[in-house]
């Protein structure tokens, strides 16, 4: 039996996500490209849930349905699985509530520019076990988040929940960029695929997206030159490229990987 069912967003779902700034008219996506994947998890107790409710983009949700399923198999687990709209779009109260997310129209912490969350393309993962740490390089200090997540900082000294051991996972399945990685701010419960990748998807059907979505997966191991894709203006020859013709824009991307 299934532990993830992918579906439409409901009507009533949409209207909360408006309601609480979720989803806004800024969103570089619209809701009809947004799905719901119901999950089934265990918590840190062992205890079933089937009540996991992770918003996505269409196109990229049959690879997160697969990581959820890997991550149920392997008995990871997972503290709560909520769409922010229960806080409100707050992303501090989600984290600081242990809960693992995707999409939220929101800027990259600390700057203007948009996250990959606002695309729905970013998943964070138990960010108790796996905070996000940001640094004051004048100072010399760190601030946490959420606060409690000092207790797991040494990631050297793994604990159920942490995300190390789930990275090739994540990988397999596009996820290949982990905040984990970075250098400041790091985002150990952070993953997603190139920007460019994301925003390509954005201007695709979901039948034209999964197929690129699962190039840019066959293809992950040249990471250097994935990782390195244009984004944004420096993007949109590959823009023009497909709306003018998708037969040959898939002929010169697979060429450029």
């Amino acid at each position: 039996m299934t532990k993830v069912i992918i579906s439409d967003l409901p009507k009533q779902l949409e209207q909360k996500m408006i309601e609480t700034g979720v989803w806004t008219s800024e969103s570089p996506v619209p809701l009809s490209r947004l799905s719901l994947l119901k999950i089934a998890y265990r918590d840190f107790a062992g205890i079933e849930h089937n009540d996991g409710e992770f918003i996505v983009f269409d196109a990229v949700a049959k690879q997160v349905a697969s990581i959820f399923i890997e991550l149920y198999k392997n008995n990871f687990p997972i503290h709560k699985i909520k769409s922010v709209h229960h806080y409100s779009a707050n992303d501090e109260l989600s984290m600081a509530d242990n809960n693992s997310s995707c999409f939220c129209v929101r800027p990259i912490e600390g700057t203007s520019f948009t996250s990959l969350h606002s695309y729905a393309m970013a998943i964070d993962l138990n960010p108790l076990q796996n905070p996000f740490v940001a640094f004051d390089e004048e100072q010399g200090t760190a601030q946490i988040h959420p606060a409690k997540g000092w207790e797991f900082l040494n990631r050297r000294n793994q604990k159920p929940g942490m995300v190390e051991d789930v990275v090739p996972l994540m990988a397999k399945h596009g996820f290949f960029i982990w905040g984990g990685s970075w250098t400041t701010p790091i985002d150990y419960h952070h993953f997603q695929p190139p920007r460019g990748v994301a925003e390509l998807l954005t201007i695709m059907p979901k039948e034209d997206g999964e197929l690129f979505f699962e190039s840019v997966i066959v293809h992950r191991s040249k990471i250097a030159t994935l990782s390195a894709m244009p984004h944004g203006e420096k993007l949109e020859p590959l823009v023009t490229l497909y709306k003018k013709n998708r037969n040959d824009f898939f002929q010169r991307w697979f060429e450029f990987v």
